[in-house]
């Protein structure tokens, strides 16, 4: 689209997008893993520096970054039985998340 009205929703999407292409990428992980680095060495106290550790495991609790997810082979059995329970989901039109 060239010009016009953006839209909330537009904005949202993008916005979650740009999220999910730097978690594939590591780019989240890359930046906070320097500014932790960056960050240590400054402090000065110890307190500081389990302030600056705290911070870290939170970004990876909220983003998920750094954390590998086991995801099941195409055509596993588990995939199949994950597939089979999503399409139940579905079929109900219940609200849920992936």
């Amino acid at each position: 689209k060239e010009g016009g009205r953006v839209s909330m929703a537009d904005v949202k999407k993008a916005a979650k997008n740009a999220l999910a292409y730097t978690k594939r990428k590591g780019v989240i992980t890359d930046a906070v893993d320097a500014g932790k680095k960056f960050l240590l060495s400054k402090a000065t106290k110890p307190e500081h520096e389990d302030l600056i550790r705290s911070v870290r495991k939170e970004v990876r609790r909220r983003y998920g970054v750094g954390v590998a997810k086991k995801r099941p082979a195409k055509g596993s059995p588990e995939m199949k039985a994950k597939m089979a329970a999503l399409r139940a989901r579905r079929k109900t039109g219940g609200s849920f998340t992936l």
